[in-house]
């Protein structure tokens, strides 16, 4: 049986067609939907590591990172399940082991408020005694009260008010050395605290931060470029045929050239921007702020400035300063990078400079 189309009706085919696509739009949409809830709760359960070598967060992070950058790869839908098969299994172990040292860590807060708890109830036994003397101090000075004579009663109280009264200054001067004391032994493990987190992150020779620590703020800085966008580029500098200087002035010149270049490039950068050797004589700089030209611009300075400079070898130096010249590769972060990626191309345009002949800047976008 054919029907008629009225004026006006569309082709059965036509409809179906609409139904699909309005189908297909909305699948999209809940999926894109799906992949920022998924990309959020990762960065979440990120968050959610403690800063703590002991339960090996570093590589907690970068397994949760691993699996959010599966999720927005092209691999097939059923590696994807295996993986995530794989890293719940070991998030829940890493949520265990940060769950179990925080309770040790409990245990041991636990400990010190019980040393502490005694420690107070010492002191009460001071100042009960304390309040103890005082108590027959006061008694005595009733007792004076009781006299005949006005000018024994005076003398007699005069004694027993400074007697009080060198009382109530030695208790005063003791709880101010234990207050010292305490703040002394506070200000000693914080400062120690720090100078040990410090070293951490430090390079013991040039004084920069190093590996550790600029893989750490890589992460943390594209985590929060994924919340709030923020331009920032990254530079990879390389001091060129650094080997030949280390052959023909030896390792401690060596050292020092590396020292010097750390100061130059820290002398050209900001205080919000990050500087970090990488390895060897290979150093990156992070620009916070700053767009491809502007970093551009920045690299070809840090790079003619360090070519300018000569540096004496020796005490007393007559002829055969030493130069240097630096080839740096630079890029800015752009939407779904990871700190492997963002690296990796600097480091592609830094053997780009190299090809070119050294001293020179490469930009890769």
């Amino acid at each position: 049986m054919i029907k008629l189309l009225k004026r006006g009706d569309k082709p059965l085919s036509e409809n179906n067609s609409d139904a699909v696509i309005q189908s297909a739009t909305d699948i999209k949409e809940r999926a894109e939907m799906l992949f920022r809830s998924v990309d959020v709760l990762l960065h979440f359960l990120k968050a959610f590591a403690l800063d703590i070598k002991e339960i090996n967060a570093e590589r907690y992070k970068q397994e949760v990172q691993e699996l959010n950058d599966l999720y927005h790869s092209d691999e097939r839908s059923k590696r994807i399940e295996m993986h995530f098969e794989r890293q719940k299994e070991r998030i829940l172990a890493f949520i265990e082991r940060q769950r179990s040292y925080v309770h040790d860590k409990e245990k041991e807060l636990r400990d010190i408020i019980d040393l502490l708890t005694k420690a107070m109830a010492n002191l009460n036994v001071e100042n009960l005694e304390f309040y103890r003397r005082i108590h027959d101090q006061g008694e005595k000075m009733i007792e004076i009260s009781g006299l005949d004579d006005i000018k024994k009663i005076k003398n007699a109280l005069k004694v027993e008010v400074e007697q009080m009264w060198e009382m109530v200054e030695l208790k005063q001067d003791q709880e101010k050395r234990q207050i010292q004391s305490l703040a002394n032994q506070v200000h000693t493990l914080q400062a120690e605290l720090a100078a040990a987190k410090k070293k951490s992150m430090t390079d013991g020779l040039t004084g920069v931060y190093n590996r550790h620590a600029l893989d750490h703020y890589l992460a943390e800085r594209i985590d929060r470029n994924r919340m709030v966008h923020e331009d920032f580029s990254l530079m990879m500098v390389d001091i060129d045929n650094f080997k030949q200087i280390n052959d023909k002035y030896g390792h401690l010149i060596g050292d020092r050239v590396l020292v010097a270049l750390a100061q130059k490039c820290h002398g050209a950068i900001r205080g919000d921007d990050f500087l970090a050797r990488y390895g060897g004589e290979e150093f990156t700089i992070i620009l916070e702020g700053t767009s491809f030209r502007n970093a551009l611009k920045k690299a070809r300075t840090i790079c003619t400035s360090v070519a300018a400079v000569r540096y004496a070898t020796s005490e007393v130096q007559k002829d055969d300063y030493l130069s240097m010249t630096v080839s740096i590769g630079m890029t800015q972060f752009k939407k779904g990078d990871t700190p492997e990626k963002l690296v990796a191309r600097a480091d592609k345009a830094l053997y780009e400079a190299k090809r070119k002949g050294k001293n020179c800047v490469v930009g890769q976008r």
